[in-house]
């Protein structure tokens, strides 16, 4: 399928009747291909197991398989957040009962109970078929304790989301793994693997399963009907199921066949044309199958019934055990009496930056097992205790503070205590700009004015250098030498600044940085990456102002030990923001620099922070600030406004859900503040959804467009 960049904004706003899967969404065509890449033995396993799959269909009634239900398989479901459950943003702190609601509409799917089958068109009805596999949570984990089948783990890798997200795997001959994060490196919605293709990685086993956003997870709280329909089709991958195109990245584009015989040769969809009978006119094409990317996904077919069964009696990557009668007595999904587990206390918020004296919602985040009463002490705070599930508490005191949750279920009593998971910042500034950070003083990063941040408490952090420095003796550095994950997410966060008394001349912020890498072999699209935001609210909310990723961020060529740059220029890269003086001179502004590192990446450096300076440098940027589209939605004629940090190119263009772009808007040079551009072209467009593409300079804004 072909990987468009939409927005996580764009992503989440998504919620249709049926199956919201376009070709943007489903990244699992796109990780096979990178599989065989990297192991050609893929092949050989895939073609074993599609010559069992031949032997099973011919011979399906000689099978002793349970063709009318019967099939358990147990399913646990790795909830990877840092605490964000704000349901307006799509948090990926989701509740237990999104999890359940997502398990129910599988089972409904799986064994033809969703009740809109009863809108599947008249030729395919006959052959609806039903699965007959009930997916449970499991109820003991791979130590035999009791658990809920829910297991959260607070990790950066939820923004991230590929195979290296895929922590704390359950034996997958047990368990179907299904990790649930915030967000996608591809920009997809989610993705598995076919079994034959992890059959041939003994070594990593773990990487089997599907991992998705967590606003496709359920039809309650953050979720919707028609998104959660995006597991069903990824489950479907999971047992060998292809698309009903075949193995190509190109739906709509050219007929293709999935190797079941009452599915039509089809070109795929992407949208609901219940007559489409494009390849073998007038047959008509299967649009309403879980397998396409239409919006409108129903059913299943017999033919793939009987391809799924198939992947379950077969030994690749460990099918066939998942639902032995032995696997279901150690998982806890037989029939036998349900115990449940020790609550596993944790801890969410719905703002982890805050003005002193702002409210903060705290989120109860505890899992494996129910939970009957909660015990929260916040000493700096008001309230400094609760018995809420989620309290409301206003903090009292500056700085990193104290929380401490003690749980209590029918399981046992579990408590967390975290002591650097909310900051309270000064809602005045702490310094008038201009103003430079050089990081020469020996407590640059631990005297609280300017903080460093590891939120996943790992080897690699941000940390104040007496070498490898700009200029002077003292830098900060990101030891990303031992990283030990792609998307490891390390901050430094500034106080706040007075901006009121600088010129126009004065709005920007500039820094000095060198990064290596570990090896030349380092890849066409690695995750290493720089942004910088800058807030007006204690750091509330944040806004980017810069982003630099990929190849083009690292600076200071390959080097195989431990790197430390000189003080050469070749080493170092100077980075000039022009900061937009309507949006950021204001009284109150505080910067965050994010380093996203990686496990070929090497050491990060960043010298000599200036705000407010007259500086020239090599690299201005132009950003994007806001853009606002009206109306919305609009019978055909609409108007953007937007606003830019700095004068620069400037592009902006119309896609359809295809990716294909139907409309050029503006493509030239743009001064920077507000302006409005009227989007030509729209009144030509059909009716349906469609997104308008804003670049300029680094920054990238997508915003849905809806014409009726």
């Amino acid at each position: 399928m072909k990987t468009y960049f939409f927005t996580l904004a764009f992503l989440t706003s998504l919620s249709f009747s049926g199956f919201a899967q376009s070709e943007t969404l489903c990244g699992s065509t796109a990780a096979r291909q990178r599989l065989i890449a990297e192991h050609p033995e893929v092949l050989q396993d895939e073609a074993e197991l599609e010559e069992f799959t031949k032997n099973f269909q011919a011979n399906y009634a000689n099978f002793n398989v349970n063709r009318d239900g019967n099939i358990v398989i147990p399913i646990v479901f790795h909830i990877l957040h840092q605490g964000n459950f704000d349901t307006l943003n799509n948090g990926e702190l989701i509740s237990d009962e999104q999890i359940f609601d997502q398990v129910r509409i599988l089972n409904e799917d799986f064994n033809k109970r969703n009740a809109d089958t009863a809108s599947v068109i008249a030729v395919f009805k006959p052959i609806i078929a039903n699965i007959g596999i009930e997916f449970r949570l499991a109820n003991l984990d791979p130590n035999g304790q009791p658990t809920n089948g829910i297991d959260r783990i607070n990790t950066t890798q939820t923004y991230m989301g590929n195979d290296y997200s895929k922590l704390n795997s359950w034996p997958r001959d047990k368990y179907l793994n299904v990790w649930v994060c915030r967000s996608m490196r591809d920009g997809v919605a989610g993705y598995a693997y076919y079994p034959g293709s992890v059959q041939a990685l003994y070594n990593t086993p773990a990487m089997d399963g599907i991992i998705i956003l967590s606003q496709y997870i359920g039809a309650v709280g953050t979720g919707s009907y028609g998104l959660a329909r995006a597991l069903t089709h990824e489950i479907g991958h999971y047992l060998n199921l292809k698309h009903p195109w075949g193995d190509t990245n190109e739906p709509g584009v050219s007929c293709g066949d999935d190797d079941v015989d009452d599915t039509p040769e089809t070109r795929g969809s992407t949208s609901c044309n219940l007559n489409l009978a494009y390849c073998n006119p007038p047959i008509k094409e299967n649009v309403q199958n879980f397998m396409d990317y239409s919006y409108c996904s129903r059913m299943f077919s017999e033919g793939q019934k009987t391809r799924m069964l198939a992947a379950l009696n077969s030994d690749k990557a460990d099918r066939n055990n998942l639902w032995s009668a032995a696997n279901l007595i150690a998982t806890g999904t037989d029939d036998t009496t349900y115990v449940p587990g020790i609550p596993k206390a944790d801890i969410g918020a719905l703002r982890r930056y805050v003005c002193l004296g702002a409210n903060v919602q705290l989120s109860d985040a505890s899992f494996n097992g129910p939970v009957t009463d909660y015990y929260w002490e916040i000493p700096n705070a008001n309230p400094s205790t609760s018995n809420e599930k989620n309290p409301i508490v206003q903090f009292l005191t500056l700085g990193w503070q104290p929380i401490k949750l003690t749980v209590t279920g029918p399981g046992g009593v579990s408590v967390k205590e975290l002591n650097n998971f909310v900051y309270v910042g000064n809602d005045n500034a702490s310094y008038i700009a201009p103003f430079t950070q050089d990081f020469e003083a020996s407590n640059a990063l631990t005297s609280g004015d300017w903080t460093s941040i590891n939120y996943d408490q790992n080897i690699t952090e941000i940390t104040r250098s007496s070498y490898g420095a700009h200029t002077g003796s003292g830098a900060a550095v990101l030891n990303n030498y031992y990283a030990q994950a792609d998307r490891d997410i390390d901050e430094i966060v500034s106080p706040g600044f007075d901006m009121t008394a600088l010129t126009t001349n004065q709005m920007s912020l500039s820094f000095y940085y060198s990064w290596a890498t570990s090896t030349n072999s380092f890849g066409s699209n690695p995750p290493d990456s720089i942004e910088v935001q800058a807030s007006l609210n204690c750091g509330s909310t944040w806004i980017t102002v810069y982003k630099k990723g990929a190849l083009g961020v690292l600076n200071a060529g390959a080097v195989t030990g431990y790197f430390v740059p000189t003080q050469a220029s070749a080493y170092w890269r100077f980075v000039k923001i022009n900061l937009a003086a309507g949006t950021w001179r204001k009284p109150n502004v505080r910067f965050k620099f994010k380093v996203y590192g990686s496990t070929r990446g090497n050491n990060f450096y960043i010298d000599d922070i200036n705000i407010g300076s007259y500086l020239t440098g090599i690299e201005d940027v132009s950003v994007v600030n806001d853009v606002n589209i009206f109306p919305n939605p609009t019978e055909g004629a609409a108007t953007m406004s937007l606003s830019l940090a700095s004068a620069g190119k400037l592009t902006v263009n119309i896609i359809d859900l295809t990716g294909k772009e139907v409309a050029r808007v503006y493509d030239g040079f743009m001064n920077d503040g507000e302006t409005q551009l009227p989007l030509e072209g729209t009144e030509q467009l059909a009716a349906g959804v469609y997104i308008v593409n804003v670049k300029a300079g680094e920054s990238v804004v997508q915003k849905k467009l809806i014409i009726n």
